[in-house]
């Protein structure tokens, strides 16, 4: 399952962690704001384009792939778009979508202060700041740390693995780890009783991105009161999530 979040952090948070991440050396106590930052660094990303791999399989049976499916990102200082599994999902200037290509349907919701940019759980903050039992982050090399996060009986996840470039805060792998017998999911396909989501990241790019990406008036219009769609999307269903 896929989380959004909406919450910010103290920018002071992120210059304590730009002081910290020269040494190798992890400090007691700034394992958390090391979740912060990654979450914050995707968050106000500027021109910021990456694929991520995304495969589901039982805990120790990594070589038998479930499910398996791509997705590729677009980021630019708060407006994004992902197309993941044939759907589309565009932050604009007004408003947040989700277009169902399998579905037909296309949700339109208010725009996010405060975007979930990466809408994976390892950036659901306030998921992991609610049920985290231990949080620690070991040094693999001079760049590269791994961030394990270990939650309380009873929440959606057992734990993460987070490995990343600390010195430019992008994930280079991910590993969710989750019980088997959450509503929703069929256990005979875990027989560990574990399921594993990998998130695996490539093709980082920093070239600027055209705005076009994030335009939501490719999708919709606006008129007499209520949104419709705009072609090729005509006949597509509009659920409509606004709050005042």
């Amino acid at each position: 399952m896929i989380h959004h979040v909406k919450q910010t952090f103290l920018t002071s948070v992120a210059c304590c962690l730009m002081l910290c991440a020269a040494a190798q050396a992890v400090i007691p106590g700034t394992e958390i704001m090391e979740m912060v930052q990654l979450a914050e660094s995707y968050r106000h990303a500027k021109n910021l384009s990456f694929n991520v791999d995304i495969k589901y399989t039982d805990s120790l049976n990594t070589d038998t792939t479930i499910e398996q499916m791509n997705a590729s990102y677009k980021l630019h200082g708060g407006y994004y778009y992902t197309y993941i599994d044939s759907t589309e999902i565009v932050q604009g200037n007004r408003y947040s979508l989700r277009v169902s290509h399998t579905d037909s349907v296309i949700s339109v919701r208010n725009r996010q202060t405060y975007p979930d940019v990466m809408n994976m759980p390892v950036t659901d903050t306030l998921y992991w700041k609610t049920f985290v039992q231990s949080l620690t982050v070991t040094a693999v090399n001079d760049s590269v740390r791994t961030l394990k996060i270990k939650f309380k009986p009873g929440a959606l996840y057992s734990s993460y693995e987070v490995k990343y470039n600390f010195k430019r805060y992008r994930m280079t792998q991910v590993k969710a780890y989750m019980p088997a017998d959450l509503p929703g999911t069929d256990p005979d396909l875990f027989p560990s009783g574990k399921a594993l989501i990998t998130f695996t990241f490539s093709g980082y790019d920093t070239s600027l991105l055209d705005a076009g990406w994030f335009n939501e008036d490719k999708y919709i219009i606006y008129q007499g009161g209520q949104f419709q769609p705009k072609a090729p999307y005509t006949g597509y269903f509009i659920e409509t999530n606004i709050t005042q």
